[in-house]
């Protein structure tokens, strides 16, 4: 009698035990489904204002990188406890940098293209509730990126010759040159969209690049894990020099 009460005892506490592991793991479950159903990233960076008409021959001359500007990353990342991937995305506005114009015939041809951004001033731009990202863009600058030994990331290219658009809407080109970021320098290649402004000309575009391309170790630390692949985006105000 007393066997069989000690028996259904133990058989009770079982019970309650596992009752009690499959709470915390359904709550578990539905804290990382609301967690990512809380995240929101900006969309990616793109032409913002509504074209201008203008002559071609009033672009000649030297443009330089103005207030306004942006350059940035997006990279998909698995936080912990979290069903699914999502995008993390920084920016910065600290760039500079500029190029040259010239027109010949029906070409208009950029040349001595340069740009700089400061990755040590990134910052992550997409959010989640009661999740501090900020936590990541430390992690990321000083383990990673490691911005107090490389603080910049450089973007050149020679020249690139621009068709003149019979409308005064956006025209497409596709830039290599030459990206440097982490102390490494590679040959990449990057799809633009420009169009003239009422104050001058912006510029917009990505280019795909895996970090380890560049010595950059992929971010795996105790919170997060980072794919390799990064899109790298950019949206240049230029003015007059």
């Amino acid at each position: 009698m007393g066997t069989r009460r000690f028996a259904s005892s133990r058989a009770r506490r079982s019970l309650v035990a596992a009752g009690v592991v499959a709470v915390v793991l359904v709550g578990a479950a539905v804290a990382g489904t609301v967690l990512l159903a809380s995240h929101r990233a900006p969309a990616p960076l793109a032409l913002g204002s509504p074209a201008a008409s203008g002559a071609a021959a009033s672009l000649v001359g030297t443009w330089k990188v103005a207030s306004g500007s942006e350059v940035g990353y997006r990279v998909r990342e698995q936080l912990i406890n979290q069903p699914a991937p999502t995008e993390a995305v920084a920016r910065t506005t600290q760039v500079s940098g500029g190029l040259q114009v010239t027109v010949a015939g029906s070409t208009i041809r950029a040349k001595g293209l340069q740009f700089n951004a400061n990755l040590a001033s990134l910052v992550s731009q997409d959010k989640y509730a009661n999740y501090q990202v900020y936590q990541r863009d430390f992690f990321v600058r000083s383990i990673y990126l490691q911005t107090d030994s490389f603080p910049n990331a450089d973007f050149t290219a020679d020249s690139v010759d621009i068709p003149l658009a019979s409308d005064p809407g956006p025209v497409s080109v596709t830039v290599t040159g030459k990206l440097t970021v982490h102390g490494e320098t590679k040959s990449v290649t990057t799809k633009v969209q420009a169009q003239r402004t009422a104050n001058g000309v912006e510029v917009a575009g990505s280019i795909d690049v895996d970090m380890r391309d560049f010595n950059v170790s992929v971010p795996s630390i105790s919170f997060t894990k980072a794919e390799p692949q990064v899109v790298i985006e950019y949206h240049l105000v230029l003015v007059r020099a």
